[in-house]
């Protein structure tokens, strides 16, 4: 399992600055992926961007709401998947 990062995001950083192996990166260029995505190879689901997000935009794959499910794939995309 990994963790998907949605539309929710504001791209504070705080989750990026918590991430033992430094699997979540901000999109670039900013106006093409305005938000942070997480490298699904080298997460460790850990858990410690989950609490680091101040607007709890980080869900565990199989919790993503309804709503939110099209980012699971725009995350895979980001990184070429």
């Amino acid at each position: 399992m990994t963790r998907v990062i949605t539309s929710l995001c504001v791209r504070e950083g705080a989750c990026a600055t918590v991430c033992p192996v430094e699997c979540i990166v901000p999109g670039k260029p900013e106006d093409k992926y305005p938000w942070y995505y997480i490298d699904a190879e080298t997460c460790i689901d850990c858990g410690a961007c989950v609490p680091a997000c101040p607007v709890e935009a980080i869900f565990s794959l199989d919790e993503v709401p309804e709503k939110w499910k099209s980012f699971i794939q725009v995350n895979a995309a980001h990184y070429g998947k």
